[in-house]
């Protein structure tokens, strides 16, 4: 009898679809896990995820405070989202390594490992999303292009180890099951357990990611199209009626799980967002169509740009798709009275494409339903083609083959172009180690924001500031410090924050000009003391070049060429006095790096500043000693 049971239950498995899942996980994770040949994560954010997550994985609590970020702040809290994945994440590692004990090197492979594991499992669910509303075939068509499609690709790729990486899971689990209570359009017990659990898979994306707010909307317009259009075509009022219970219920649960997990305040965000962006507004055109530059986030940081000129990189031709989704969904639905689930897809889409085009940091958003667009599209072909001749099918098959090769082709040159920053060679990651291992573990840092997260992470020092930009102040204190021409004015900046070493990139001697914004928190880059600093420096990167016959260097720096007697001319110590003519009225001052591998021209208000004076190691400098020198970074210890 035993064997009977289990006998069914192997015929009820359908082998032919579990083979296709598989090879779209496999094609899914082996895109993206390209990255995982680098020692260290992509990207910067994904560092201080890795670093909470850890804690969890090692006490599975996490820290009330964070001691390593903001260390000048008393007490800092640890943010109040990203409490779930830290913990799911350490769950898992746990399950993997079968309960081991927390070894960080290890952790960082899993840190590396998620993001396309996750990746994966949402292109797998992307099949049976698509199964459920439109047939195999749909599914599988779902499944290979959200497997492929670089925006989506992107934020799945090995080592971009954040919340988003998984949130979308738990939405498409979510509209699975929400399309198995909907579609019957009976309200029995099936479609309750089916509501319910939809809700549940969204509350949970709640709790791990705030773009949860899509659900809502997205549900919201959904529902209203459907249910007036089911009501113009006459339909049965109990189906409406049946299909609101539905909703209503998905979305009353979703709503209560979602208050006890993260609070009443996310129904002021969701209502506030629709008054503020709903209106057709000349403010809101203009919000939609231009970068914010009213903060200084917003015009330094660079995912704050507009998204629409990103499109080509982020979605190449496989952008047709949910164009050819929003002609064809509303003429599916009301060609057939028998769907009345095309409209979540249609809003996903619509909502989406609205925010990739404003934003560049949404461009990821609209990865997916690029998939789910794509899956309509071959369903409404499917039906067109009928009984049409099997030239015209080959036609089509091919040309949808094509269209998966071109995505196949463009996530495969997207990744591999896609080299984590810190394994770039420009000496951050042999500074990071350094610091680990040649500095007191209760050392503290005086850094620039951008790599905060990489030296909390990987050398485990205490900043002032980090990626989240949490502190003005900090990241005002360290402007000032930069473009400081007195040492005394510097050096009193530093001590105010009790630090014991600064930390200093080439590149900040070319960017005071954007650092100056920061410095005196204003986004007007025509404040005067702003545009005194802007164009103030200019860094090339120099390639050394040795003729294999005559074996005469020379250096290739930009779009100059030095020989190497001329190169060495250029001094590596700090000038008092401008060395070079930059045109027929300005001088500048030329200096190559230790290495030659950096050219660097500053103007003489550059050349003032204490980036300039550090990394030139002006003579007078008395506070400030070089204790570890890489490539494009330096390390100084202060000295009283």
């Amino acid at each position: 009898m035993e064997e009977q049971k289990k006998k069914s239950l192997l015929e009820r498995i359908d082998k032919k679809e579990l083979f296709f899942v598989l090879l779209i996980f496999l094609l899914a994770f082996g895109v993206r896990g390209h990255l995982m040949r680098y020692d260290l994560p992509f990207g910067f954010d994904p560092y201080f995820h890795a670093r909470v997550a850890g804690y969890v994985a090692e006490t599975f609590t996490i820290p009330q405070y964070d001691w390593l970020g903001y260390y000048q702040l008393e007490n800092p809290d640890m943010p109040k989202t990203g409490a779930f994945f830290w913990f799911f994440t350490a769950i898992l590692y746990k399950i993997f390594t079968l309960g081991a004990a927390f070894n960080k090197e290890l952790w960082t492979n899993f840190v590396k490992f998620f993001p396309a594991f996750f990746g994966a499992l949402i292109s797998v669910s992307m099949y049976f999303l698509g199964k459920e509303m439109y047939g195999k075939k749909a599914g599988i068509v779902m499944a290979l292009f959200a497997a492929i499609v670089p925006a989506f690709v992107y934020r799945t790729m090995a080592g971009t180890f954040e919340e988003d990486s998984l949130g979308f899971l738990w939405m498409v689990v979510g509209l699975i099951f929400f399309v198995r209570a909907a579609k019957p359009l009976r309200f029995d017990k099936p479609a309750i357990i089916n509501s319910l659990v939809a809700a549940v898979f969204f509350a949970v994306m709640a709790w791990t990611w705030e773009m949860f707010l899509l659900i809502p909307y997205i549900m919201l317009a959904y529902m209203g199209l459907t249910g007036a259009v089911m009501w113009f075509r006459n339909e049965d009022k109990e189906k409406i009626f049946s299909l609101a219970k539905v909703f209503v219920l998905t979305m009353v649960v979703f709503s209560a799980l979602t208050i006890a997990f993260i609070g009443i305040g996310w129904l002021d965000r969701f209502t506030g967002y629709i008054t503020q962006y709903a209106p057709i507004s000349p403010e809101n055109i203009e919000r939609a169509t231009t970068r914010n530059t009213s903060t200084v986030l917003g015009l330094t940081v660079g995912e704050e740009n507009t998204g629409r000129q990103f499109w080509g990189e982020k979605y190449n031709a496989l952008i047709i798709f949910p164009f050819l989704a929003l002609l064809l969904i509303p003429y599916r639905v009301f060609r057939s009275r028998q769907d009345h689930l095309s409209f979540i897809i249609f809003f996903w889409v619509l909502l989406t494409m609205f925010m990739a085009w404003g934003k560049l940091k949404f461009t990821y958003t609209l990865g997916l339903p690029i998939a789910a667009a794509a899956g309509i599209v071959f369903s409404e072909v499917l039906v067109f083609l009928g009984n049409r001749t099997q030239f015209e099918k080959k036609t089509v098959g091919i040309a949808l083959a094509f269209m998966v090769l071109i995505g196949l082709g463009a996530a495969s040159i997207f990744v591999t172009t896609k080299v984590p920053n810190i394994e770039l060679n420009t000496g951050w990651k042999e500074t990071l180690y350094w610091l680990k291992d040649s500095t007191p573990t209760d050392s503290k840092l005086f850094n620039w924001w951008d790599q905060g997260h990489w030296l909390t992470y990987v050398a485990e020092r205490g900043t002032i500031t980090d990626n989240r930009n949490l502190s003005g102040e900090a990241n005002s204190a360290y402007g000032l410090f930069v473009i400081a021409e007195d040492e005394e004015e510097a050096y009193s900046i530093v001590k105010e924050f009790g630090s014991d070493y600064v930390i200093l990139g080439a590149d900040i001697v070319e960017k005071l000009g954007s650092i100056g914004l920061y410095a005196y928190n204003t986004p007007n880059g025509l404040d005067p003391r702003v545009q005194r600093l802007d164009r103030s420096g200019i860094i090339f990167e120099c390639n050394r070049n040795a003729d294999q016959l005559s074996g005469q260097v020379t250096y290739q720096c930009g779009g100059n060429n030095f020989s190497e007697a001329q190169m060495l001319s250029f001094p590596t110590t700090y000038l008092n006095a401008p060395n070079q003519v930059i045109d027929q009225r300005n001088l500048g001052f030329v200096y190559r790096s230790k290495d030659n591998s950096l050219l660097v021209v500053l103007n003489p208000v550059g050349n003032k500043s204490m980036a300039a004076r550090l990394w030139f190691n002006d003579p007078n400098i008395k506070h400030f000693e070089e204790v570890f020198y890489s490539k494009q970074v330096k390390v100084f210890k202060v000295v009283d």
